[in-house]
């Protein structure tokens, strides 16, 4: 826990006081409810949020900028990192609009390159692409900033706003281009009189000395993340280490079934904004490299827009919802008989929130034999517990969860397998196709924040042990979802990693639903969306994620009472002890 404790205010950001959030207090039941139905007294408290949900401050505040300078009427606008996407969204507000006549628009807009070399540390040029459009219209645009994940970022937005429009507001926080952090960093020596004195003195080596103290409490403390010109080696930095990790539990895993592994280089790494970026992309690939395109499958209950992108673009799925055995057995006679034709296969290991692991083994069996791609999302089992790039074609994930760990930045990848028959035909797509829109500040502060992210996830899997078996014994409990106590067991070892575990989101359903509502209201942790974070994170999550369809997800084995835990880094017996104490209300009232 932090010194200050979890916020229990509603519409806190989560960390507390952390300007780029992706995450948002809802500490009672009744808020999330509130927050869903759009309740005033919940969402005019929203400080923050999801960022594909809730548009950031910043990012409103440059799109009223542009509609200001730029707008045609009452046009609105919606503002993304490159004109290309500007252009999909515009196409998808047509698709989907009552009006096809109407008129849309898209805009590029510049920022200005560094001048000179001094300027590199602080300056780089970039390209925004916006939509305009009738303001009924709105919400088309907001279903592809959510769905696709490719919306602008708040950092980039930040940025361009200053460059483009900031310098009439005479912000003092970014007078002469200068960041927030480095003003805090100059607040903190004029104000540290041990520090101020030391840089003083006539010893030159004391100085030195406490000029590296200094800069590496400013480096812990807001993150050595402000000199642009390091931005593409940490891009390089981060595909390194993705396709480094990925390689090395594939080698750990082949090996154990007496094979060899493959290379893994950091050129079948790409980066995205987004988990979610990465997913729309894959999804594009294939609608890209197949002709026709044709509908692919949602193996298993997913993650809420991963259906929507493939419901959505292109010809639609066939959704597989329960993702078992049986479910593999349908598919393979519509396969034969010809009533299923796919292109590909999207699936979650282990899937969010039931933690369950597909057979990954017979779905490549199935690929092959009737040559459609498959598509993996190991998100929340993480390249370090599993390896699922011998059985996939495209392997997706969310680096905002517990790759990042601090919850301050988002960003995804797609890594394609050499080893793949569809390699060549989706390397040439993505030599064509693939645009860096990765904002250069996000690829700093998340290289900064993955490079614990070993130690992290293996602290995180021991947290995480211990909590399912604190769970496991409560008579409150009904129903625990874990990968290691879950009939889909055998699937995820055969996946696992010898030096893995089984990650740390846990999902569990109290036999009273009285008692859910309780244990979540006196909570002493962090409650709000997102998952993966060095602190432990709880939600209601069929609340939060499925409040409008609750009788239609229950059908598939989500119960609307379902409690998601993401487990973090705390001490293990004060977590414990968090979690006992809640429990123990539910019997006292």
């Amino acid at each position: 826990m932090t010194s200050t404790g979890p916020s229990q205010d509603v519409g806190a950001p989560i960390p507390n006081n952390t300007e780029h959030a992706i995450s948002v207090t809802l500490p009672t039941w009744e808020a999330t409810v509130g927050y869903e139905e759009g309740q005033e007294w919940v969402v005019s408290q929203m400080k923050s949020g999801y960022p594909r949900f809730f548009i950031h401050q910043v990012i409103q505040e440059l799109s009223k900028s542009i509609e200001a300078k730029y707008a045609r009427n009452v046009e609105r606008c919606m503002v993304f990192p490159s004109y290309n996407i500007a252009k999909r969204c515009r196409e998808f507000i047509k698709q989907k609009s009552d009006n096809p006549s109407a008129i849309r628009r898209v805009l590029q807009l510049s920022t200005p390159p560094p001048a000179t070399e001094e300027e590199k540390s602080r300056k780089i040029e970039s390209t925004i692409g916006i939509v305009f459009f009738p303001p009924e219209e709105f919400p088309l645009a907001k279903q592809y900033w959510q769905h696709s994940g490719e919306g602008i970022s708040s950092r980039m937005a930040e940025y361009v706003l200053k460059e483009l429009f900031e310098n009439a507001k005479k912000d003092p926080l970014r007078l002469k281009g200068r960041s927030k952090q480095e003003l805090q960093a100059e607040q903190i020596k004029r104000k540290s009189p041990s520090i101020t004195a030391s840089m003083r003195s006539n010893s030159q080596s004391q100085n030195e000395e406490v000029e590296t103290e200094f800069n590496n409490f400013i480096e812990q403390k807001y993150g050595r993340v402000l000199d642009l010109m390091f931005a593409e080696q940490a891009k390089l930095a981060l595909r390194r280490r993705i396709s480094g990790q990925a390689e090395k539990s594939e080698a750990q895993v082949s090996a154990n079934l007496g094979k060899r592994g493959s290379h893994i280089s950091e050129s079948e790494v790409y980066l995205y904004p987004t988990g979610m970026a990465a997913i729309f992309n894959a999804h594009q690939a294939l609608l890209g490299t197949y002709d026709p395109p044709k509908k692919s499958v949602c193996f298993g209950f997913p993650y809420v827009d991963t259906l929507n992108i493939l419901r959505k673009f292109g010809p639609g799925c066939f959704f597989l919802g329960f993702g078992d055995d049986a479910s593999l057995d349908d598919m393979e006679r519509q396969l034969e008989s010809g009533e299923m034709d796919i292109m590909g296969l999207f699936c979650e290991c282990p899937s969010n929130p039931l933690l369950k692991t597909p057979n990954l083994k017979r779905i490549r069996e199935l690929a092959d034999k009737f040559n459609f791609a498959v598509v993996v999302d190991e998100t929340v089992g993480n390249l370090l517990n599993i390896s699922v790039l011998p059985y996939a074609d495209m392997v997706v994930s969310s680096l905002t969860k517990v790759f990042s760990g601090d919850s301050n930045v988002m960003g995804g990848s797609l890594i394609l397998n050499p080893a793949s028959s569809k390699y060549a035909q989706l390397k040439e797509y993505f030599n064509q196709n693939y645009e860096d829109t990765y904002w250069a500040e996000d690829a700093l502060y998340l290289e900064r924040n993955s490079r614990d992210f070993e130690s992290r996830s293996k602290k995180i899997n021991r947290n995480a042990a211990e909590v399912v078996a604190l769970l496991e014994q409560s008579p409150l409990i009904d129903q625990v979802f874990y990968p290691s106590i879950s009939d889909t067991k055998k699937y995820y070892d055969e996946l696992k990693a010898p030096e893995g575990g089984y990650g740390g989101l846990i999902s569990f359903v109290f036999r009273n639903p009285e008692h859910a509502v309780t244990f979540f209201n006196s909570i002493q942790l962090h409650k709000g969306p997102s998952l993966g974070t060095n602190f432990t994170l709880a939600c209601p999550y069929a609340i939060l994620a499925h409040y409008q369809e609750l009788d239609e997800v229950a059908k598939w084995g989500v119960d609307k009472n379902l409690i998601r835990i993401s487990v973090g880094l705390e001490n293990e017996s004060e977590l414990l002890g968090i979690l006992r104490k809640s429990l123990d209300l539910c019997t006292s009232k």
